[in-house]
């Protein structure tokens, strides 16, 4: 049953057969992503209609209930969905039976038998990685194709550390050629991913400025606006570094680092990658700061809520240590980056969701004009877009006033029209074509696990205490020096913006009326308009805005009138205030109106028994 390795590189030609099987069809991220992404492929065209889907999982459903279940998130209209129904099947086994998967191998053949050709299999592993081997064995001993090609793809975690890793790979890869293995990582699927080695290599501009010499630091950052969401004892067994930094974060450095490949093959991509990584030294604690978020009070139309603390999740264990929230500082040392500071952030329970690079280049030389220097933002989600930060001189007779200008590329407006696949769906063409460009190597996981394992041994051992934040913050206060550190200035918020201008009444006045045009109330448009400056000068999202109104839109009329600019400003003042702090509040808010001091009041007295409210950041 061994395969011919001349099929190992061989992409589908769209006319034989081709059987998915989807390990764990039951489970979330099939009805989140790969039943979606299936359909979308036959939506397009991308796959023939021909394709058999097989769903294998323990549960007892049928293929009615499964479907049921599973596609809910499938897009659109019904007759295009049924199309891929009738192209689906559920089979019901256990993982370690060797009996199942016989049978599973003879329903395969039926298939293809009734199509005429070679017998194409991919199967997808999205069960536990305590089960990888068992499967793995089972599909190698008794569902291996016979005339066609078979390969795996398996999603992460690919295992805890490189103990465990080593552990995991000893197996698959004594059971598949490296060539069938296809280690997803979604986040090489992300459009802004992809279009990193082609703004690159692409476009003579940016490579000979693509180094020491004239970046001064790298910023990658991903932070969401949600907590745990009762699947915190899930979370609390591996921590934000192995959920997202080790992983997604990584992939994006190396692809930004990385030299030139030969071709984009995935055997030359993943050999430059791997280069690069041997050129990264082991994280150390003091490269790293950790936090975990509190609970907070929000204001919503002018009523209070409460969003819970990651230990309020009561799948979390109430001692838990475990980070929420870490910024790494790396280090490459090699010819073209050594020096300059890569920091890598990721944290849960954020003021924002997103993802994106910063590439901060060094100032101009000389003393001609005193500006910052240029940067080069990589948004990767949402709201798609690549844009540089450049300076112009602003219109009028003076011609040393600059301003800050951006070149925008939003895909949203550029490529009008344009549908922006999801990631999982380029997976499984990818697979379908041999191309491994977008999946993980072994060497890389390799030396990424050997960069990360000594810190997250020393988080696990030692359980150092993480740095609190309220949620919905930009992270623990601390970072801030952290960042400093590396010469590194962290960007501000709209909160920050009225804290500070509340240390003076007639200041923050001013600020209002800078921004109400008739000076009685803020209206949406003009809230834009000061969270502008917030978005590097590019169009806020509405869902910005709206944070903006729930905070402060007191009776929810669609505008804010001064008295709810004054008690908005109020609430948050109750957020910063620590109980722990020496100095009131009083005079800060002497000159707010009495309706203001009373709601100022009323937050601070509902909101006592909260342990943390450390300064909004």
């Amino acid at each position: 049953m061994a395969e011919s390795s001349k099929k190992y590189g061989v992409p589908y030609d769209g006319k034989e057969p081709l059987t998915f099987v989807v390990f764990g069809a039951t489970g979330d991220l099939a009805r989140k992503k790969l039943y979606p992404a299936f359909n979308e492929l036959l939506r397009f065209k991308r796959l023939p209609e021909h394709i058999l889907v097989i769903g294998y999982g323990r549960s007892k459903y049928t293929m009615e209930s499964l479907w049921a279940k599973q596609s809910v998130k499938c897009k659109g209209t019904e007759e295009e969905k049924q199309q891929l129904y009738k192209r689906c099947r559920y089979f019901r086994g256990q993982y370690d039976s060797s009996d199942d998967f016989k049978k599973l191998d003879q329903q395969i053949l039926e298939y293809a038998n009734g199509i005429g050709g070679p017998d194409n299999r991919i199967f997808f592993l999205s069960v536990p990685p305590t089960i990888f081997g068992g499967v793995c064995q089972n599909v190698k001993d008794n569902a291996m194709s016979r005339s066609g090609f078979t390969r795996i793809i398996i999603e992460k975690p690919f295992g805890r550390d490189s103990e465990s890793f080593k552990k995991l790979n000893d197996v698959t890869s004594s059971v598949f050629d490296e060539r069938q293995i296809y280690r997803i990582d979604h986040y090489l699927g992300k459009e802004v991913i992809m279009n990193i080695l082609s703004q690159r290599f692409a476009n003579v501009i940016f490579e000979p400025m693509w180094n020491k010499q004239y970046i001064q630091s790298v910023q990658i950052n991903w932070q969401e606006n949600l907590g745990t969401g009762g699947r915190g004892g899930y979370f609390d067994k591996f921590g934000i570094i192995r959920d997202i930094m080790q992983n997604h974060l990584l992939q994006v450095l190396m692809f930004i680092t990385m030299e030139r490949p030969a071709s984009l093959s995935g055997e030359d991509i993943v050999k430059q990658k791997t280069k690069l990584l041997e050129c990264i030294p082991t994280s150390k604690p003091g490269d790293c700061i950790l936090g975990q978020f509190t609970s907070r009070i929000f204001t919503n139309y002018g009523k209070q809520i409460v969003e819970p603390g990651y230990l309020d999740d009561e799948t979390v264990p109430n001692d838990s240590k475990c980070p929420t929230y870490a910024a790494v500082k790396l280090d490459i040392n090699n010819e073209r980056w050594q020096g300059v500071p890569f920091i890598i952030k990721a944290g849960k329970g954020l003021n924002e969701r997103f993802c994106e690079v910063r590439i901060n280049f060094k100032p101009p030389p000389g003393a001609l004009y005193d500006v910052p220097g240029n940067e080069l933002v990589m948004r990767i989600q949402p709201d798609e877009a690549i844009y540089f930060k450049v300076q112009n001189k602003r219109p009028g007779l003076d011609m040393s006033e600059l301003d800050t200008t951006v070149m925008d590329m939003t895909y949203s407006h550029e490529f009008s029209g344009v549908r922006i696949a999801d990631a999982y769906e380029r997976a499984f063409l990818n697979a379908t074509r041999a191309d491994q460009s977008l999946f993980v190597g072994a060497s890389e996981l390799v030396e990424a696990w050997r960069i990360f394992t000594p810190l997250l041994k020393y988080i696990d051992d030692e359980k150092p205490n993480p740095h609190q934040y309220p949620f919905g913050t930009t992270g623990p206060k601390e970072a801030a020096k952290f960042y400093e550190k590396f010469g590194i200035t962290t960007t501000t918020t709209w909160e920050n913006l009225l804290l500070s201008n509340a240390k003076d009444a007639q200041q923050l006045k001013e600020l209002f009326d800078s921004y109400a045009k008739d000076k009685a109330a803020l209206h949406s448009d003009e809230v834009a308009a000061l969270l502008k400056q917030f978005y590097d000068g590019r169009d806020v999202p509405e869902k910005r805005v709206e944070v903006f109104m729930r905070t402060l839109d007191m009776n929810n009329d669609g505008e804010v009138s001064w008295e709810e600019f004054q008690q908005g400003v109020a609430g948050l003042l109750a957020v910063e205030k620590s109980p722990a702090d020496d100095v009131g509040t009083g005079d800060v808010i002497r000159n707010f109106s009495e309706q203001a001091l009373a709601e100022l009041n009323r937050i601070k007295a509902s909101a006592k028994e909260e342990e943390d409210f450390s300064f909004l950041m």
